[in-house]
C-alpha cells in the first residue's frame, strides 16, 4: 500500500495519477525508486466525512505495480484506513463522540445514522492503539503527555489537522493508527508515502 497524504478522501481521484507522477516514489517492499507502472484500479466502499455530514460512497483507488519486484500497491488517499470501511475523520468522530463528550453508544447510532458494528469497530480499534498512541506522542511532544492518561486523555492527544496525527504516526509506526487487521503478525503487506503531509488545509474539518 502507498499513501498519499496530499489527498484526502473528498479531493482523491484516481484518474488523475500518470505514471510521471510516481518517477521519485520508492517502493515500500523492495525500495526501488520510480519503477511503477499504473496496473489499474479496483473500487472500495468508504464512510467518510464532508462538512461534518457523514457520506456513504463508493471510491475509486489507483494501483501501481513494481516493475522491480513485481508487486502491486493501492494508492491511496491519506485518511483512508486499510481494511476499514470507516475513514480516519469518522473514527475519531464517533471516538470523540464517546470518550470526549460522553454521549452513548445509542445516541451516536441515532444521531449519525451509524449501525452498532461501525461504532463498536471504531472503539474496539482505539483500544488496541491506545497504548501505542501514547508512546508515539511520548516521542513526538513528551512535554504533553502526562503518566496517568486514560483512554479520554490519550484520544484528547490527537488534534486538528487529524491527517497530520496520521501522517506522522505512520512514518513512526510503518503503519496507519487504527488498522487492526494484521496488528499481531509480522506479515503485514509493507506500506509507502507517495506524497508527504503539506501543511493544514482552509478545508481541514474540525470534529467540534
Amino acid at each position: 500500500m502507498i499513501h498519499d497524504f496530499s489527498k484526502e478522501c473528498n479531493t482523491y481521484s484516481a484518474d488523475s495519477y500518470k505514471k510521471k507522477d510516481f518517477a521519485r516514489t520508492r517502493c515500500p517492499k523492495c525500495f526501488a525508486v520510480g519503477q511503477f507502472n499504473l496496473h489499474g484500479s479496483y473500487y472500495r466502499h468508504i464512510v467518510y466525512l464532508n462538512k461534518l455530514e457523514v457520506m456513504y460512497i463508493l471510491i475509486k483507488i489507483k494501483r501501481v505495480r513494481c516493475l522491480s519486484c513485481n508487486t502491486t500497491h493501492a494508492v491511496m488517499p491519506g485518511d483512508l484506513i486499510p481494511y476499514k470501511l470507516l475513514s480516519l475523520l469518522v473514527v475519531l468522530l464517533i471516538l470523540n463522540l464517546f470518550y470526549l463528550v460522553k454521549t452513548p453508544v445509542l445516541k451516536i447510532a441515532e444521531t449519525n445514522r451509524f449501525s452498532f458494528q461501525f461504532i463498536y469497530s471504531a472503539l474496539f480499534a482505539f483500544r488496541k492503539f491506545a497504548s501505542t498512541i501514547y508512546l508515539y506522542f511520548k516521542e513526538v511532544s513528551p512535554s504533553a503527555v502526562k503518566p496517568d492518561l486514560d483512554g479520554a486523555g490519550i484520544l484528547a492527544l490527537i488534534k486538528k489537522p487529524y491527517i497530520e496525527f496520521q501522517y506522522g504516526f505512520m512514518k513512526s509506526q510503518k503503519r496507519p493508527c487504527f488498522m487492526c487487521k494484521f496488528f499481531h503478525k509480522a506479515n503485514a503487506p509493507s506500506i509507502g508515502i507517495y506524497a508527504p503531509y503539506a501543511g493544514p488545509k482552509k478545508n481541514n474539518i474540525s470534529l467540534e
